[in-house]
């Protein structure tokens, strides 16, 4: 087991600051099972976490010693991406949950998707009428995965005021990111500055407390070294509203993946997986898509104005 490059001194809890926590997992880290893939998305489990306490204030579930930001940053910009048709899949599911809500925006301004990946979800936020669209993602070789014409919507880097000088947006969405940021108090709080009045915040994030996340306990895929806290309904309601966000929502979403996605999140030995997935490719089954309720949940939240 191997620790890795710490910030030192243990942090509050990123979402309301409190110290009293109860543990939740001890750290599990095999230095010889990191690899391009540990910092990418939609990567197969590999059951390594940080070592994890739940704040009985908020109810986040976070690391308290998470990896140095600096370590953080470049983790994430040589992080590998082969999950094109995955994140593609992904991109349908959230926009699904987010088009009912859009009707609550007063602008179609600037839409900013933060960990945009290779920008699935950057036509789909055109096609809603929003200009210019901007998509911002610390992985070159996710940005090196888009087609051209996406290409020139992505911007590489970390989230920041700076990625935006000139813009305020009408919609920020920052899906399935939260969980792998160092601060994410500072990106919510960061949001709601850059957003015009009327403006809205939305994430997808996991729910360490639905069903099936607590029936698998640390079995669950997303106990993960990536993932610096995890979320409950109650903790991603004070997130948002100690941004100052009001008429905020918050919903479990459905998911819709290929067979063979599904099964390689599934926490079976890898040998039965392959057994499986060669079972569904021969049946013609390995491809089919499947909507499920997987423990994600979607947040909803405007900008009142000043």
């Amino acid at each position: 087991m191997s620790s890795l490059p710490s910030t030192g001194a243990d942090r509050p809890c990123p979402v309301c600051g409190g110290r009293a926590s109860d543990h939740f997992a001890d750290e599990r880290i095999n230095a010889e099972q990191i690899s391009g893939l540990t910092y990418a998305s939609r990567k197969p489990p590999e059951f390594m976490c940080l070592r994890l306490v739940r704040c009985t204030s908020c109810d986040l579930v976070y690391a308290p010693a998470p990896p140095a930001p600096a370590f953080l940053e470049e983790a994430y910009a040589e992080a590998d991406f082969d999950s094109n048709p995955e994140a593609l899949a992904a991109a349908r599911s959230y926009a699904a949950a987010l088009t009912p809500h859009l009707v609550e925006l007063k602008g179609r301004h600037a839409a900013v998707d933060v960990g945009a990946g290779s920008g699935p979800l950057l036509p789909w936020l055109m096609a809603q009428g929003f200009s210019p669209v901007i998509g911002i993602e610390p992985s070159r070789a996710a940005i090196e995965a888009a087609p051209p014409d996406i290409q020139a919507m992505l911007r590489e880097g970390m989230f920041s005021p700076e990625m935006l000088a000139g813009e305020q947006p009408s919609l920020i969405c920052s899906f399935m990111t939260l969980e792998h940021v160092a601060d994410p108090r500072s990106l919510a709080d960061t949001a709601y500055r850059l957003l015009e009045d009327g403006g809205a915040f939305a994430v997808v994030v996991h729910d360490w407390r639905a069903p099936l996340n607590r029936l698998l306990g640390l079995r669950s895929p997303i106990i993960d070294i990536e993932h610096l806290q995890l979320f409950s309904p109650r903790s991603l309601l004070s997130l948002f509203e100690r941004a100052g966000f009001a008429s905020i929502r918050i919903q479990p979403i459905r998911n819709t993946y290929p067979l063979r996605y599904w099964l390689r999140l599934t926490p079976l030995p890898t040998p039965i997986k392959k057994a499986i997935l060669r079972l569904l490719e021969k049946m013609g089954l390995a491809d089919r898509t499947l909507a499920l309720s997987v423990g994600n949940m979607l947040a909803f939240g405007i900008k009142l104005h000043n």
